[in-house]
């Protein structure tokens, strides 16, 4: 048995992989402890497993912040909110309340977000694996960062793919790797390269959580990156299924789910926008609408018939009972998407969904739109094409039955005790 540290921070769609992998270890006998902000205490708690507070609090943070998040809609905006006010002002603390959790630790499990981990597995040389939750974390010209405008031909797509990484990961670094650096040169650690993508990765393992049926694992990622597939968990205990929705999910018509991630309910009227025109053009394209996680304020009053409304359901129990969903592309609501055979809408904010979204389109299992393209008429026209060319539903189906025969918990735990026999020699 090993004493396991696992850390991570962000919305949920950041801590449901790492509950997953918790548990994982857990029904194998390990001592698991989790070092998360107190935004993630309570979920963690209610698992059973104890928690070393760090400072900070992402969500929170980040509520303040959701409309200039959201309205410019790209990735260099989010990673610059990202790095300046919720990661850097916690940065030093977070490190040294880290590295005292990870005290009687045998090994230290972190999310390729957490930076303060590499700080620590520098500072106290503890066995260290990464999990990342998407592919642009580790670049490659098979790949490509962030969708264009127009077409680029097959043949020139690898030397597109090389410049836009070049251009993103030159940006990248100012924002990143120069504060960063800074404080590793006040703890005497050399500075790290690539921050925000492999800089904060552990080349002892790092798990790609990521089915290789949405993306295939280039030939050319270093060979201490594992591709493991998806790590699923976000069904509590303690939810039990309304029977209002139920009886709404049971209609004769097709349901399209409409969420915009675990922040939608927290930032005031930030996502109001998109819940509005996704409940129209979902019942234009001739379609019922469950909506999830949306304000209260977002919603029209009275509800019609053909709409329902509830504050969280899990997707892993409603997606495979909806035609199709409308989702911002975060990671966990595509990989539940996909392992629920349906196809999706992306419709993405920032980070790392615009290449989700893409990569959806890529595998042929969704159709994606810039957040300022998203009106009523030109969403009712996706959502019809997702409900009535069936080449959507069959692909997003073949992708399920692919993922279904994959388990990313047993494959990283799998890699996780090879690493722990290797330290212990």
């Amino acid at each position: 048995m090993a004493r396991i540290l696992l850390s991570t921070f962000g919305s949920s769609g950041d801590l449901n992989p790492f509950l997953a992998v918790g548990l994982g270890l857990r029904a194998r006998g390990h001592e698991v402890t989790f070092a998360v902000e107190r935004n993630f205490q309570q979920p963690v708690n209610v698992l059973g497993f104890p928690v070393a507070l760090l400072t900070g609090d992402a969500e929170t943070t980040l509520m303040h912040r959701a409309e200039s998040l959201v309205s410019r809609a790209t990735p260099l905006a989010s990673l610059r909110i990202l790095m300046n006010e919720v990661i850097l002002p916690a940065l030093r603390p977070k490190v040294e309340e880290l590295r005292a959790a990870s005290v009687e630790a045998d090994v230290l499990v972190s999310s390729a977000q957490q930076l303060a981990a590499s700080f620590v597995a520098d500072l106290t040389h503890i066995p260290w694996a990464s999990i990342a939750l998407s592919p642009v974390l580790v670049p490659s010209p098979h790949l490509e960062p962030q969708p264009t405008p127009v077409p680029i031909p097959r043949a020139l797509q690898p030397l597109a793919n090389r410049v836009s990484w070049a251009m993103g990961m030159a940006a990248v670094r100012q924002l990143w790797d120069v504060p960063v650096n800074k404080v590793r040169t006040e703890y005497g650690l050399p500075p790290l390269r690539d921050v925000a993508q492999t800089g904060n990765l552990s080349r002892q393992l790092t798990a790609m959580a990521v089915s290789p049926a949405y993306t295939p694992r280039p030939p050319d990622w270093p060979a201490w990156v594992y591709q493991t597939g998806f790590c699923f968990w976000d069904a509590p205990d303690s939810w039990n299924e309304p029977p209002e929705l139920t009886a709404f999910l049971a209609g004769d018509r097709p349901v399209v789910a409409l969420s915009s991630g675990s922040m939608a309910d927290k930032v005031g009227g930030a996502f109001d926008p998109m819940y509005r025109a996704g409940i129209e053009a979902i019942r234009r394209a001739g379609a019922r609408a469950l909506v999830i996680g949306a304000p209260p304020e977002a919603l029209p009053h009275p509800l019609p018939d053909d709409v329902f409304a509830a504050g969280f359901a899990p997707f892993s129990r409603v997606y495979p009972r909806c035609a199709a969903a409308i989702h911002h592309g975060g990671m966990g609501t595509v990989a539940q998407s996909l392992r629920a055979g349906i196809p999706a809408l992306v419709v993405p904010w920032g980070v790392d969904q615009f290449f989700a979204g893409a990569q959806l389109a890529r595998v042929g299992a969704g159709r994606w739109l810039r957040r300022p393209a998203f009106t009523v008429e030109r969403g009712a026209r996706e959502v019809a094409a997702l409900l009535n060319d069936i080449s959507y539903r069959k692909r997003a189906q073949s992708i399920s039955e692919q993922i279904a025969a994959e388990d990313g918990v047993a494959n990283f735990i799998a890699l996780l005790d090879k690493l722990l026999a290797q330290s212990s020699r």
